[in-house]
């Protein structure tokens, strides 16, 4: 059962780089240089006030924390579809935020989890060049290492998400206790996808240039490993050591590949 998490890494993927010609055609790009690498540090920045903003309303106002959550959501739903919908967009993302109050079960956390994840790599993807994206992916490994096996915090926001019932996490409902996965886990490598899609030059095999389709694969065969070790030992364990290296060393391969 673990393995479907392959099948949520692969489809977010390919949704994302599905929707780069329409987020560039309506400038949907988050930073305006995308050669700058201080926005690395921007983008992890964002992630640490985040992540304390959920710990500390967790504690506090559980309240406040799922109402602030449920409009981020709406809010996040309604950019990443309105170039392909328009002001329908409102409406969908109205009903997906419905359901999410009203029926938050799996089913429905998961498919708003895909269209979140595709929407915000693509979105990530085409605002940084490769080497930003790298250097992002190699601090946000050693974060998430320390955060899981340190510190903890991040197990700490993992049980806050799941008690809200947010499109924050994959599950798979087994007869013992659901497995997990963070939608942070398929965005965050994938942004190396998209990026080698949007400003790599290189040969395509099919509609994916070569070291977007290695990262890919990299980051495939990298989650394939999390889940081999997560099955050995019983406890969290951090995914991107795992998606990250997997991801930019297959960048790497498909750039010498194709002499870049």
């Amino acid at each position: 059962m673990r393995y479907i998490f392959v099948l949520f890494y692969a489809i977010t993927a390919l949704l994302a780089v599905s929707c780069i010609p329409k987020y560039e055609e309506s400038g949907m790009r988050v930073f305006e240089n995308p050669s700058d690498v201080s926005n690395s540090l921007l983008y992890f920045g964002l992630i640490l006030v985040f992540t304390a903003f959920i710990l500390i309303m967790a504690k506090k106002s559980e309240k406040f924390l799922r109402l602030s959550m449920y409009v981020l959501v709406f809010v996040s739903v309604y950019y990443v579809l309105i170039p392909f919908l328009g002001d329908l967009s409102l409406i969908v993302a109205l009903i997906i935020i419905s359901l999410l109050v009203k029926k938050p079960n799996w089913i429905v956390i998961n498919a708003s989890a895909l269209l979140l994840a595709g929407g915000i790599t693509s979105m990530f993807g085409i605002s940084l060049e490769p080497l930003p994206v790298i250097i992002l992916l190699v601090i946000l490994a050693i974060y998430d290492a320390v955060s899981v096996y340190k510190t903890g915090h991040m197990v700490d926001l993992a049980d806050s998400v799941i008690k809200m019932g947010l499109p924050m996490l994959f599950i798979i409902p087994t007869k013992d206790r659901p497995m997990l996965l963070g939608v942070g886990d398929v965005v965050i490598p994938n942004i190396l996808v998209v990026s080698a899609q949007t400003f790599v030059d290189a040969p395509s095999i099919g509609f994916l240039k070569v070291p977007a389709l290695t990262a890919l694969l990299g980051g495939i065969i990298g989650m394939v490993t999390l889940i081999v070790v997560a099955g050995r030992f019983n406890r969290p364990h951090a995914g991107l050591p795992f998606l990250n290296a997997g991801a930019i060393f297959g960048f790497v391969f498909g750039s010498i590949l194709t002499g870049i």
